[in-house]
């Protein structure tokens, strides 16, 4: 625990001198004796507003192993844009890079654009939805490739309680113009209790769902239910 408040210590400075909004978030799970295990859970999010402008960066890790055997590898990253046209309507266009070993996806390359509209942007809640379009292009580890469009539905949710705990919930739904019935949906609740005016504590419950997965990959549906230290700024 000492380690990971170092790490997003470190982050905070950086992102002071950098004049970037920060959120750093870090988990570890360690199982010794009959079992034998390591889990390790980390994600990055910085961005940097300019007039009506802003500009991004998204990141993700997370890899386990039980018994010395892999059995979770996970890598994300991505850039976004995002302008304001009006107080509640904005546009974005975004790129992000994707690994998941155990998906069956040696990579995954996503180019985004659409618009969004904010419902509410109160100090306490937040509501807003997406609405675009996607092409994405994955390499897999049978060797296969596949290219398609989709439209992109995305819906997130953040209310504040108190001073101290916040609920966040987003949905995204993705049908596929190029194969029908290859659409993918993707859902995350997370709740943040604050440790001090920097640190906090969250737990996340987050559920994939492919209808189409890649060959040799059994099911259809993904969950991870992780807890971590964050650091926001």
């Amino acid at each position: 625990m000492k380690t990971i408040i170092a790490l997003l210590t470190l982050l905070f400075t950086f992102s002071t001198f950098a004049q970037v909004k920060n959120e750093s978030e870090a988990g570890l799970a360690a199982a010794n004796g009959n079992t034998k295990s390591q889990t390790y859970n980390v994600k990055q999010f910085n961005s940097y507003t300019f007039e009506k402008n802003i500009l991004s960066f998204r990141g993700r890790y997370m890899n386990a192993k039980a018994n010395g055997v892999e059995t979770a590898r996970i890598f994300s990253g991505g850039l976004r844009y995002e302008r304001e046209l009006t107080e509640n309507l904005g546009a974005f266009v975004g790129e992000t890079y994707e690994v998941d070993k155990f998906a069956g996806i040696k990579a995954r390359y996503i180019s985004d654009f659409g618009g969004k509209y904010s419902y509410l942007k109160t100090e306490k809640t937040k509501l807003f939805s997406e609405l675009g379009y996607r092409y994405m292009k994955e390499e897999r580890f049978d060797g296969s490739q596949t290219n398609a469009s989709y439209a992109r539905f995305y819906n997130e949710w953040e209310h504040k309680w108190n001073e101290n705990f916040s609920t966040r919930y987003w949905l995204e739904y993705l049908p596929n113009f190029s194969r029908p019935k290859d659409y993918q949906a993707n859902t995350e609740i997370s709740l943040s209790a604050m440790l001090s005016e920097i640190f906090s504590l969250k737990s996340g419950f987050l559920v994939r769902y492919d209808h189409l997965p890649a060959p040799g990959v059994l099911y259809k549906t993904d969950s991870l239910f992780t807890t971590a230290l964050v650091a926001k700024f």
